[in-house]
């Protein structure tokens, strides 16, 4: 499973159409190690080589979308997608016509590779490197490892020839006290860095002290909070301004587009120099290296699709036609680190977020709870670990006049999903300082 295997089916199948006809085939792909752990000891390892190709076949403003496993053996994997090919056609023809088909596009990069090669450790040299970390405080884990490569790529009818390849791993552990209060450990790299880890892990040994006594109970209502950038990756997650939302009277940053400004420290772009994802969506067109969408808090620029472009007749900017934001990155601010438990001075510190959703869309109010290592501060020191909170809070007064501060570094946090399939993507993050985070129960 290769570049050259997937240009060879592609040329195969764009030499098999017809007059009039049109096939994209793009490729999700991964050849990776998996490790699970639990209370320290290794409990299961397995590889994954896996593909899907999907056919995105049009004609006369009809198409059809099909996924096939994409696998090592080409002549089957010929066979297979040449019948497909078929199938698209018989389906493509008892279709109505779509008027906002997006047809395919000679783009002005018509092709790109993008390979970032690493040298990761073998399988057997992760256990010499993993399991030497669970001795002492941190002997109760549970997590996986995730090690190798992942590729996308898009090809097409028109000429287009796109190729992504990542080599990296991701340890994504949780460390627990004898109580079962944990701590959240994420190492992500392309090579191993044991002085990193190291540093890491004395920050874990130092949050399950913290943790390792009685929870301060928290009421309701508003409070100064600082969140950690991986709790802030949580929150930019949800901020995709797509235009098809906005067009639709369904979107979050409607007030922002009629001129309701966030704080002027908030500048958030579609990244794509950070090398977490592809530049190219899964058309083959290509976006631009940089899209500010919010810059000094008013809004700039709005995720935009060929078919919301066509729809609305709007300049697309060759966004997903989900029109999520695949590549996010924060601008830092001013916030060093050593003073951030000063500038909290007295408050809530939250390390990670989980289970959000939006509770009021047009207000931009989200609802989530906060998970792990959460702390209440006093003066500008830890007191005592607190209990799950829900809070229920709306962007325009975190990002906007409730912002304090934002860090002067960040971090940059990969998608670690590998539901199906291992993803792509990402945000690079700063933490942020909030007064009067709202807090429900």
């Amino acid at each position: 499973m290769n570049k050259t295997s997937f240009e060879t089916l592609a040329k195969t199948l764009i030499q098999s159409l017809y007059v009039g006809e049109e096939l994209s085939l793009s490729l999700e792909a991964e050849d990776t190690f998996y490790m699970r752990l639990n209370q320290g000891k290794v409990r299961q390892t397995f590889k994954v080589n896996q593909g899907n190709v999907t056919l995105r076949f049009v004609k006369n403003q009809r198409y059809v979308l099909h996924a096939l496993p994409f696998g090592n053996d080409n002549d089957i994997n010929h066979k297979n997608a040449l019948a497909e090919l078929e199938n698209c056609r018989q389906v493509a023809a008892q279709l109505p016509p779509d008027p906002f088909c997006p047809t395919l596009m000679k783009a002005c990069e018509s092709t790109s590779c993008e390979i970032f090669d690493a040298e990761l450790p073998t399988e057997e040299d992760w256990f010499d490197k993993i399991l030497p970390l669970f001795k002492g405080k941190l002997q109760d884990c549970a997590g996986l490892l995730t090690s190798g490569r992942v590729m996308r790529a898009v090809s097409d009818s028109l000429g287009q020839n796109h190729w992504f390849s990542r080599d990296d791993f991701n340890l994504d552990l949780s460390f627990y006290t004898p109580q079962q209060k944990a701590v959240k450990f994420v190492y992500t790299n392309h090579q191993w860095l044991a002085k990193d880890v190291e540093e890491k892990l004395e920050t874990v040994k130092q949050r399950l002290d913290q943790l390792d006594h009685h929870n301060y109970e928290v009421k309701p209502g508003q409070y100064r909070t600082y969140f950690e950038p991986q709790a802030v990756a949580e929150l930019v997650a949800l901020l995709s301004p797509g235009a098809a939302d906005y067009y639709q009277g369904s979107s979050a940053f409607q007030k922002l587009a009629k001129g309701q400004n966030l704080s002027s420290k908030v500048i958030l772009a579609e990244d794509f120099s950070i090398g977490l994802s592809p530049r190219f969506n899964s058309l083959g067109e290509t976006a631009p290296l940089r899209l500010d969408l919010i810059e000094g808090g008013q809004l700039k620029n709005w995720l935009t699709s060929t078919r919301t472009a066509k729809e609305h007749d709007l300049t697309s900017n060759y966004a997903e036609e989900s029109e999520g934001m695949r590549s996010a990155h924060l601008m830092p601010g001013t916030l060093d680190k050593e003073g951030i438990l000063s500038a909290l001075d007295t408050g809530l510190y939250v390390s990670n977020l989980h289970y959000l959703n939006w509770s009021d869309l047009n207000t931009g109010r989200l609802t989530g709870m906060t998970r792990y290592a959460c702390f209440w501060v006093e003066k500008g020191q830890i007191k005592a670990p607190i209990q799950d909170l829900r809070f229920d809070e709306s962007f325009y007064h975190f990002l906007g006049d409730g912002l304090v501060e934002l860090t002067n570094f960040v971090e940059k946090i990969p998608d670690t999903s590998t539901y199906d399939k291992r993803a792509v993507g990402g945000v690079c993050v700063p933490g942020m300082l909030v007064n009067g985070f709202n807090y429900t129960l």
